[in-house]
């Protein structure tokens, strides 16, 4: 485990950075792998531009001594052989170990396959990507078959691809070194030959530009040629995101811009730093010792900074979320992992870097890496920044503005190049002075770091293991002779596939009997922070409502929003019971802050209390997620803290650039289920009083595949069903909700209290399921799909199932998920209003609050602002019929 996070881990962390950049950019798995395989040899080239130069060296040498070896082992056998070939190496200052040299290019090359392998041929992005002749990337191509024998052709070309490259190289050397070169491609085959397609597609293209590496060498103006090619490339990425593409992100123009710049000035950046190495430098250059001296104290700095007091400092705040996690029981695993990732990063590949390279070069390796140091420490100390609270992943829990103030940007820059300054002038003149400078710091990082270790020690001593439950206790209690009020907000529930579930499980119309379907509805965003106000407090809570009030914080309206039907509903007699709010107190800890003065609503967590029992008595092995997604994203996060404000978002960009583990998914997702699977066992009727109960569940929200036709959740699927929708992961996890509803409300009726319960099933927004839902789709300004609500309603004693019925009852009356409170208290609690506001929750003019937000998730960072930060240009609004396009516009006062 040592050597793997030291250094294989920190090189596949970069090519999956790499390979999410390039599927960022084409959307295709197969242009992503050879993308990845450019960047690598591009990162590469160096390093085998070193290899060739001591090979050549070995060359040099062993013509030289040919002549001499093979006197001596004519003349002399035996010992006196082995004697006199000693005494003529050292005569000539050479030791046989020195002929690995020429096996350099060969050496480097193996941990990048490593990280390669374990990356490529695990990525599940792969599977069923198909790209030019190759069915599944996922797969070996099986180009053909002869008879049970599945002839895989991209091996056979990446090797005989491989073994011309080598024959241009080998050309006019030693069979010694040509049969090195055949053999290492007979292996890659045969290690090759059954690994999955897209794995054999990167190093074909590896390959492939190892030829034209090797032509390159035969040219006479390699270098000249190489810069005119990758010239033209960089202008055409220019035209391509700027002219042809210039709706493309602004991140992504950013890195393509810098890119193209770094290119074509090359041959400047080339001058100025041979300047620069020539004239300035020249303390630290003329003392070579003192130079590798403080190259390793920078990249000791960055490593324990990165790898150490940041991470140990994020466990001491929050000790319990780093232990017991998937089989780790003690939080020092994961301390002592991100150590490793730290030193592999910014101390053994930097160092090996270092030592490849001529003075000149070591020169700048230290300039850069003293910089960094000393820059990364006052990014972290100093411009820390406040994002709010993050998950037990690591990931944060609120959209985030990265760059911060503009005083705080300029300051930052202002300091950078101060820092700059001071660091060239004493590598320069007085580059001794960084020694002891640096060993405090060191210091002062160990310190921070070992009282934060005493602090979790002791903490994870006086820790309890957590034990699985055996049982299930009921905690939601319904009454059998008075009324029950349920609101379930199922998160991202899409409306436009419900007949289609339905259409596959005809049982399910009879198991909903009594729901009214309601179809034509909308939510008001496409963020569950944007459309859950509404959903909870009514149409006065609304995204354009809320920013019209400007008296209280978005926090305070947002926890007056849920509070609204808890606190209207005991006011009048009910038992109030409230599960699994998203983001309660806006995520401003402590969460019970907000109910606060409520002690009559009962409050409750239930998505993570079942997970194991569940997995436990359904056969199934609960996946390492959070393990996976801590040793993924604590180093990211060490990084993050080092980069300046202004550039944290690239850092964090898709989630730290992670490409999707899919036990993320299915471990969220099995928390969503077993809730609502264990629902009946979660629940009794020995309330003594009516009961109002809001319970938020996420199955839809997270969706994996399923095992078809009962859609349950399996290890390994292995039928994804005859659905209209086999291959939607959504279409799978909402068919198994719908299914695990029609469970329980069969319990209720065995229970007797089915038609003394009003049940309200809704969504916050929709999602982006490509699907023939909105007539005259191209008429929409905007992606509706993601802001509509689903929402199903079973009234008391209601009654809508008819023997035959396959689809549910539905009403095309024009709704929105901000009726769900008017829909709930409806003939049970006479004139019913917001106990914050006073306003009715029925509207007598609905029209005039539809409006939609379509802002980015960044719109509701600051909780603490009176209002989302929503453009103008980012309102819509619809009218009597969301399925029709032309019914949607932009909207304007």
């Amino acid at each position: 485990m040592f050597l793997y996070y030291i250094i294989i881990h920190p090189i596949k962390q970069i090519l999956e950075t790499c390979y999410i950049l390039f599927n960022f950019i084409f959307h295709n798995a197969g242009y992503s792998i050879i993308g990845l395989s450019f960047v690598v040899t591009l990162f590469c080239l160096p390093l085998y531009i070193v290899a060739e130069q001591w090979q050549e060296k070995e060359r040099t040498l062993q013509k030289l001594l040919a002549p001499g070896t093979a006197r001596i082992k004519k003349a002399f056998h035996g010992d006196e052989q082995y004697m006199m070939l000693t005494a003529f190496y050292k005569e000539h200052k050479y030791h046989p170990i020195m002929a690995l040299r020429s096996s350099f290019g060969l050496l480097i090359q193996i941990p990048f396959f490593m990280a390669a392998y374990s990356y490529l041929s695990h990525l599940t992005t792969l599977q069923g990507a198909s790209f030019w002749f190759i069915r599944d990337l996922g797969a070996p191509d099986a180009t053909f078959t002869i008879g049970s024998f599945a002839v895989n052709m991209l091996p056979i070309a990446m090797t005989v691809i491989n073994c011309v490259a080598g024959a241009i190289y080998a050309k006019g050397h030693g069979l010694r070194e040509q049969i090195q070169i055949y053999a290492c491609a007979l292996v890659f085959l045969v290690l090759l030959y059954t690994s999955p397609a897209g794995l054999v597609l990167y190093w074909t293209m590896n390959n492939v530009l190892s030829l034209v590496k090797n032509i390159f060498y035969k040219l006479k103006h390699p270098l000249q040629v190489l810069y005119v090619l990758t010239s033209l490339c960089a202008l055409y990425m220019l035209y391509y995101f700027f002219i042809k593409h210039s709706d493309s992100r602004i991140e992504l123009k950013a890195i393509i811009f810098l890119f193209a710049v770094c290119i074509l000035a090359t041959p400047l950046l080339i001058k100025g730093y041979q300047w620069l190495t020539t004239h300035l430098l020249t303390d630290v250059s003329s003392k070579p010792s003192q130079m590798a001296l403080l190259f390793v104290l920078g990249s000791l700095t960055l490593a324990l900074t990165a790898g150490l007091a940041i991470p140990s400092t994020i466990i001491e705040s929050e000790p319990k979320n780093f232990c017991y996690i998937d089989g780790y029981n003690s939080p020092f695993v994961f301390l002592r992992i991100v150590l490793y990732q730290a030193i592999g990063l910014f101390v053994f590949w930097t160092g090996c870097m270092y030592a490849l390279f001529s003075k000149k070069t070591k020169q700048g390796f230290t300039l850069i890496v003293v910089f960094a140091a000393l820059y990364g420490l006052v990014n972290n100390f100093f411009f820390g920044g406040n994002y709010g609270p993050l998950t037990p992943e690591l990931y944060f829990m609120e959209p985030q503005f990265f760059e911060g103030p503009h005083h705080l940007i300029i300051l930052n820059a202002v300091i950078a190049l101060a820092l700059f300054a001071v660091t060239l002038i004493l590598l320069t003149k007085k580059s001794t002075v960084l020694t002891p400078v640096f060993a405090i710091f060191i210091f002062a990082l160990l310190g921070i770091s070992i009282k934060n270790i005493a602090i979790i020690n002791n903490e994870y001593r006086n820790m309890e293991a957590p034990v699985i439950k055996d049982n299930v206790e009921p905690i939601f209690h319904l009454s059998k002779t008075g009324k029950n009020v349920l609101v379930f907000m199922q998160d991202r529930n899409f409306s436009p596939i419900v007949d289609d579930i339905c259409e596959e499980n005809q049982q399910l119309a009879k198991q909903f009997d009594g729901f009214i379907f309601y179809e034509n509805a909308t939510s008001f965003g496409q963020y569950t922070m944007i459309g859950v106000p509404g959903l909870f407090g009514g149409y006065d809570y609304t995204p354009y409502e809320i920013n019209k009030r400007t008296d209280k914080t978005l926090r305070e309206k947002y926890n007056e929003s849920i509070l609204s039907m808890p606190v209207l509903f005991s006011e009048h007699g009910y038992t109030s019971t409230v599960a699994d709010i998203p983001y309660e107190n806006f995520l401003k800890t402590p969460l019970t802050e907000m109910y606060d003065g409520y002690p009559q609503i009962n409050r409750l967590v239930t998505r993570d209390s079942y997970i194991d029992y569940w997995c436990a008595h359904n056969n199934f092995t609960k996946v390492p997620y959070h393990s996976t997604m801590i040793i993924h994203n604590f180093i990211m996060f060490g990084v993050f803290k080092l980069f300046p404000p202004v550039l944290r978002k690239l850092v964090y960009a898709k989630d730290w650039w992670d490409s999707g583990d899919p036990n993320e998914a299915t471990d969220t997702f099995i928390r969503n289920y077993a809730e609502l699977d264990l629902l009946p066992q979660l629940c009794d009727t020995t309330s003594d009083t009516d009961t109002f109960m809001i319970i938020d569940n996420e199955s839809t929200h997270e969706p994996v595949f399923l095992q078809a036709p009962d859609y349950i959740p399996v290890n390994t699927v292995t039928d994804y069903g005859n659905s209209k929708y086999p291959h939607s992961d959504h279409y799978h996890a909402q068919a198994a909700t719908f299914r695990l509803y029609g469970k329980f409300f069969d319990y209720l009726r065995e229970q007797g209290v089915y038609d003394n319960t009003r049940i309200i099933i809704v969504s916050d927004h929709g999602t982006g399921f490509d699907i023939d839902f909105i007539k005259q789709r191209d008429q929409v300004p905007f992606r509706a799909e993601e802001v509509l609500a689903c929402l199903l309603v079973k009234d008391f004693n209601s009654h809508t199932y008819n023997d035959g019925d396959i689809l549910l009852k539905k009403d095309d009356t024009f709704m929105t998920n901000a009726d769900v409170p008017a829909l709930a208290t409806e003939g049970i609690i006479p004139d019913a209003r917001n106990p914050f506001t006073n306003n009715p929750l029925k509207v007598a003019d609905k029209a005039a609050y539809i409006k939609i937000s379509y802002a980015p998730g960044e719109s509701t960072r600051n909780r603490d602002h009176t209002q989302f930060t929503i453009k103008d240009t980012d309102w819509y609004t619809v009218h009597d019929d969301v399925r029709i396009g032309t019914n949607w516009s932009r909207y304007t006062e």
